[in-house]
């Protein structure tokens, strides 16, 4: 089954016969990074252009992994996790003999993409690296089934293997000094290699004294999963399109944001609860991801620190992926920061267009990004401080006023010439709760005459007390928000207070974010002041609408982004009747407000508007008649 490759062979065998994988076992981990794709990238987009380029790059990537795979699944190994153009796999029960057996024949594999030859007649060189280190490790399945599950492997073993990675060069087979330790005589070991700074030493070996009898896979019949044992394994979007009988993403050259996230604290070897904490981390982050529509690609963990990478505009694209992208970093480092577990999150930002697709071999395969921004993002996250947010210029620039920057000096970072232009994101620009300014504009406004003309027919009975509600739609372009700007020109002539609040594209899950300033500013908040301050003038003002109120008091948290903590009275409703009574106490604050002044409530953009922020519309829609 196509769907069956996006999981790790050894789980998806499990699978098939009923079983499960043990959470603690011991074998080897082989990490393999091929080079040369980045010079092949380049010859390919000067031949075809960008998009035929990517095409042409994925059909040489997929035979290279073609080639890999096939000798990791006839050893018996298992690819857990893609990460860019490299794998980490795993053989269980393995002391690794198979393990290091299987990296020489895939280094071999490799002689025949020495010289690659592009449609137009470049040749590239693709090389590769493999490291291997046995051991024990832990194995979970970490994530929302509803948002996509990841395989985890983590422990000492897989921190061998990454400080084995860095002594490694193109074209080597490297084991670390304790995997070659336990071998004894049994490896032909050509060359030792010592890290300069941490002092890691790993063996180059030439091959593996006693014969290796490969240990391949049984293959599967192809009704041996269903689509309900393996869809979770997918981002819904690809599910929904293997579902359908489409296929698979082809490759493409799009626009999209890369953010990757460091984050460390948690101890896999000796912490029971280790891999909870990482399951619940990793659904809380995909919970955020899914609200600005961003997909988590890959999670690695490993001695360095461990990382994700996600994507916002791929799969699915969006105009404004910038600022989602930054809207999700800042809600990221606020949760890393809450969870006493983890050490402050770091993250890095960039955007650009990039090779986006699924790929890998016919039996193991991803949906991932590729490109010199993502490399850009991995950069910056790594120089970023604990609790930082680095961006690249161009995110910043591509993100839009509605963030707080801060300016730093450019800064050098691994494999990029000159110092690179970074900012630091700092929060979401703070709109002030106050009352609707009207918009200036130079010129008056031309036609539109028999729509403002209704407008103020509305008005009029507005002012005999009887509310009104008014929708402007129009496409983009047409002249809506010059028509809102009369609206509020006329009606702060005619004595209405005016209120407004924008929906954003990003946030049509984000409950009530469209009132939040209208409310912020009818009960006179700051929103730049403490929680006690502005809780303590929210009880005033609530007080002088009515006393009878204020037991309500703490229910108004979500329509003035406030964490108030609940009273007795509202810690014991339940949803239904919190969400009924809290729309009653908004209403009755209106009617108290509105009996002082008559009120022009301004929503924009609704076409975003979230579900609750709706049904709070039609509350109070229903209610202004009166």
């Amino acid at each position: 089954m196509e769907a069956a490759a996006y999981m790790p062979m050894d789980r998806r065998q499990a699978l098939a016969r009923g079983q499960s994988l043990a959470e603690r076992s011991e074998g080897a981990a082989l990490f393999a990074d091929i080079s040369g794709f980045t010079p092949l990238t380049e010859a390919l987009a000067h031949e075809l252009g960008a998009s035929k380029g990517a095409e042409e790059l994925t059909l040489h990537l997929n035979r290279v992994y073609d080639a890999l795979i096939d000798e990791l699944h006839h050893f018996g190994g298992s690819v857990i996790s893609f990460s860019g153009d490299a794998i980490t796999c795993w053989f269980d029960g393995d002391q690794g003999e198979r393990a290091a057996a299987c990296a020489l024949a895939m280094q071999e594999a490799m002689g025949a993409f020495a010289e690659v030859r592009t449609s137009g007649g470049t040749v590239v060189s693709l090389g590769m690296k493999a490291v291997v280190a046995a051991g024990s490790v832990r194995r979970c399945v970490v994530g929302d089934p509803d948002h996509c599950l990841l395989e985890a492997m983590a422990g000492d073993t897989l921190d061998r293997l990454s400080a084995a990675e860095q002594l490694a060069e193109r074209g080597e087979v490297i084991l670390d000094a304790d995997t070659i330790s336990a071998f004894g005589d049994r490896l032909v070991v050509k060359a030792w290699h010592t890290h300069p700074e941490t002092g890691a030493r790993g063996g180059v070996i030439s091959g593996v004294a006693d014969q290796v009898e490969p240990k391949p896979w049984e293959a599967l019949p192809a009704d041996a999963l269903s689509m309900d044992q393996v869809g979770s394994w997918l981002l819904p979007p690809v599910q929904q399109r293997l579902e359908s009988g489409q296929g698979e993403f082809l490759a493409e050259l799009r626009p999209a944001a890369a953010l990757f996230l460091q984050f460390g604290g948690i101890d896999y070897e000796r912490d029971p609860n280790g891999m909870d904490k990482l399951d619940r981390f990793i659904k809380q982050v995909e919970g955020i991801l899914n609200r600005y529509e961003g997909s988590l690609l890959n999670l690695s963990i490993g001695d360095k620190g461990s990382y994700l990478f996600a994507c916002f505009g791929a799969p699915i694209a969006h105009e404004d992926d910038a600022a989602r992208a930054a809207s999700a970093a800042l809600a990221l480092v606020a949760l890393g920061a809450s969870l006493d577990y983890l050490t402050p999150l770091k993250i890095g930002l960039t955007t650009g267009r990039m090779r986006t697709g699924a790929y890998g071999s016919r039996s193991r395969r991803t949906y991932s990004a590729l490109s010199d921004a993502v490399n850009l993002a991995a950069r910056l996250m790594a120089a970023a401080e604990p609790g930082q947010i680095l961006a690249s210029q161009r995110l910043r620039d591509k993100a839009g006023g509605g963030f707080t920057w801060e300016d730093l000096p450019p800064v050098h970072l691994k494999g990029k010439q000159g110092a690179v232009p970074v900012g630091r994101l700092v929060a979401r620009a703070e709109k002030p709760g106050m009352r609707l300014l009207e918009p200036h504009y130079a010129l008056p406004m031309v036609g539109r005459q028999a729509e403002l003309e209704r407008i103020i027919h509305k008005m009029d009975l507005v002012l005999e007390g009887k509310g009104q509600i008014v929708g402007i739609t129009a496409e983009a372009g047409m002249g809506k928000s010059r028509l809102a700007a009369e609206v509020i020109r006329r009606a702060t002539g005619v004595g209405l207070a005016p209120y407004g609040g924008e929906c954003q594209s990003y946030a049509t899950t984000t409950s009530y974010l469209v009132w939040q300033p209208i409310w912020q500013a009818l009960f006179a908040l700051d929103p730049g002041g403490t929680l006690d301050d502005q809780v303590d003038d929210l009880t005033a003002h609530l007080a002088e609408f009515d006393q009878e109120l204020l037991p309500r008091l703490p229910l108004l948290g979500p329509v003035i982004n406030l964490p108030i903590p609940d009273n007795d009275l509202t810690g014991s409703l339940d949803a239904k009747v919190r969400k009924a009574s809290l729309e009653a106490l908004l209403v009755d604050c209106l009617r108290a407000r509105a009996l002082v002044q008559p009120l022009l409530i301004v929503l924009e953009d609704c076409h975003w508007l979230d579900p609750l922020s709706h049904d709070l519309l039609e509350e109070i829609g229903r209610a202004i008649a009166e």
